[in-house]
């Protein structure tokens, strides 16, 4: 905390301690590859929710085509933010940032396995 013996306070790379990575390219090219299997798996999500609902007509249907479309979005920019920033810049932020990505596909896939069944 500001006030604290050895605080900096400036967030400069000189006062981050060296065993945090400034920036790691693999742990950035992952992230971006499980977004792209984010994306396919989504994409499968959204044909078979807009063929519910020209059979059903229903709001439900509707709705999770929009959450596909919405999550479809989220994948595309988290994508181009990545590689418009040339992967992640900051410490320690590639490990969280995949780790969510993992996650996200996880539940796709349990999404996914249920829509079809």
């Amino acid at each position: 905390m500001i006030g604290e013996p050895g605080f900096e306070g400036n967030g400069s790379p000189e006062h981050i301690p060296p065993n945090i990575p400034l920036d790691d390219p693999g742990l950035a090219f992952a992230a971006a590859i499980v977004g792209l299997a984010n994306i396919i798996l989504l994409v499968i999500l959204l044909f078979t929710y807009v063929s519910n609902y020209r059979k059903l007509k229903s709001s439900f249907s509707l709705g999770l085509v929009l959450f596909a479309l919405l999550l479809i979005m989220q994948n595309l920019l988290f994508i181009f933010f990545l590689v418009s920033r040339e992967g992640f810049h900051g410490p320690g932020m590639g490990f969280p940032v995949l780790s969510l990505n993992i996650i996200q596909f996880g539940a796709l896939i349990v999404l996914l396995k249920i829509t079809l069944v």
